[in-house]
């Protein structure tokens, strides 16, 4: 298990000791539940409450009309329903109700749309099921800060710095930083506001996720033309960095973050003057990569975020993405499996924006990574041959 998905179940086992289902009568742990596909946190069906919903759905319509497995959906049904009792200004439902909410906004994630077909199955009624989705999305929004967390102790950063490390031998990583691009029409008149580097018009929100895959920082949503520097710049866990409360570690980011503290980029192609830079530029590429196979497995899980639509503004449709993160992290943690047209995210070149930090004369992120290429990556080689060919790739 992964640093994040033992916090993520720390987390879940405090909630649930502590107040969201402290009315059932016999509440397993979290991890009992993931071995046990009977258990459930909820309160036990009384006679009086109609069927449930989600039991007369058959294994295929689940993973294929919501992209989850039997057990994953039984634990969000049933925390999501533990969350709206405590809501004391919620509408009360009865169990079936309550159940066609969820499921028809799950169902609204997984296929970007909400057909007659699914609401009929479902027994909901469209006006109703459109209400359904704000209120569900909403709701799972203000959960991400339980669903999502950054390694804060020493003990856990240096948990997630070793298994980056021995993926990449890269030390200190605690993070890979990426930026998640969701097709958009723009408000009018703002339309260059919102066009990013491969040339359409997007929203993006930065993300940090561990070496599986596991989101730990959501920030806020922005115009898909926005520097991705300045979003690193004035975002609440780059700020967190500069003050060191993460310690001396650092996030893995694109080339575009040149400057930026703590944010680890790829060697410079002036500046490859050793096999050492030339192995270290490679470790480096394949964690980056990863973010490509983290959004791509948001975008083909949660069909919602291919196409977002018109928007009047980035945070208008900010508690839809952070809803979906919060379910995937919570698939990551059933091995919920991707649906069968997954495909990777396109990498977005980096901004043309020059970075005004990295034209500063002293740049000690620049020598603090030259120090580490030459104590972790600098083996014995032929390291005339491997720059020569590096220069000539980058011409």
């Amino acid at each position: 298990m992964s640093l994040a998905g033992a916090l993520w179940f720390a987390v879940q086992d405090d909630l649930f000791t502590n107040g969201v289902c402290n009315n059932t009568s016999s509440a397993p742990s979290i991890s009992n539940m993931a071995q046990d596909k009977q258990s459930s946190i909820s309160e036990p069906i009384s006679a009086s409450e109609t069927h449930s919903v989600l039991d007369e759905l058959d294994d295929r319509f689940i993973s294929q009309t919501l992209h989850l497995n039997r057990q994953c959906l039984r634990f969000i049904v049933d925390f999501i329903q533990a969350r709206l009792k405590k809501d004391v200004f919620a509408p009360s439902h009865s169990l079936t109700s309550a159940e066609a909410n969820i499921l028809a906004t799950l169902a609204y994630y997984a296929q970007g749309s909400l057909p007659s077909t699914i609401t009929v199955r479902l027994g909901i009624g469209q006006t109703a099921a459109g209400e359904a989705v704000k209120t569900i999305t909403k709701l799972l929004s203000e959960m991400s800060p339980d669903f999502i967390t950054f390694p804060n102790s020493y003990n856990d950063r240096m948990g997630a710095a070793q298994a980056f490390k021995n993926l990449s031998g890269i030390p200190h990583v605690v993070g890979v930083l990426g930026y998640l691009h969701l097709k958009v029409s723009p408000p009018v008149g703002e339309e260059l506001m919102y066009m990013n580097t491969l040339g359409s018009h997007s929203v993006m929100m930065q993300v940090i996720f561990d070496v599986d895959g596991n989101l730990l920082s959501l920030e806020q949503c922005c115009p898909g033309g926005t520097p991705e520097h300045t979003v690193w710049e004035n975002s609440d866990i780059g700020r967190q960095f500069s003050i060191f409360q993460h310690g001396h570690t650092w996030v893995i980011g694109s080339r575009s973050l040149h400057g930026c503290g703590h944010v680890l980029t790829p060697a410079e192609a002036f500046r490859i003057k050793s096999n050492a830079a030339l192995q270290f530029n490679k470790a480096h590429a394949q964690l980056h990569g990863r973010a490509q196979q983290v959004f791509g497995s948001l975008k083909s899980r949660f069909q919602c975020l291919r196409d977002i639509g018109s928007i009047q503004s980035p945070e208008s449709v900010a508690c839809t993405i952070k809803a979906c993160c919060v379910l995937h992290n919570i698939c990551k943690k059933f091995s919920v499996p991707l649906p069968l047209d997954f495909s990777v995210e396109p990498l977005h070149p980096p901004s043309e924006v020059v970075n005004i930090m990295a034209e500063q004369p002293f740049d000690y992120m620049e020598d603090t990574k030259d120090e580490m290429i030459e104590a972790f990556f600098n083996i014995a080689e032929d390291e005339g041959e491997g720059v020569t060919r590096y220069v000539k790739e980058q011409l």
